[in-house]
């Protein structure tokens, strides 16, 4: 508490923890500052390979914001795609 008092004028976030920590923080931080209207009765695919590995945080947190505005969410590349939810 005392460091974070000391911090907060001058830093913009504070986090307690290792890299993949302050990582995993700044990269939910940044999903949740997406618009997400954009999204609303969309049908989205979520691609689940890459170059770089997301942890499950970032695809549980995808789902979380999705699911309340979108038609569907599926995982994977668009030929061969997994349902995750769809809106009845």
């Amino acid at each position: 508490m005392l460091i974070a008092s000391y911090l907060q004028p001058f830093a913009k976030d504070i986090v307690m923890g290792d890299q993949a920590t302050a990582l995993q923080q700044a990269f939910l931080t940044n999903l949740r500052a997406i618009d997400i209207a954009a999204f609303t009765d969309k049908r989205v695919i979520v691609k689940g390979c890459g170059d770089l590995s997301v942890g499950g945080f970032a695809y549980m947190e995808i789902a979380r914001r999705l699911r309340p505005v979108v038609k569907s969410i599926m995982y994977g590349e668009a030929c061969s795609n997994v349902p995750i939810y769809k809106k009845k």
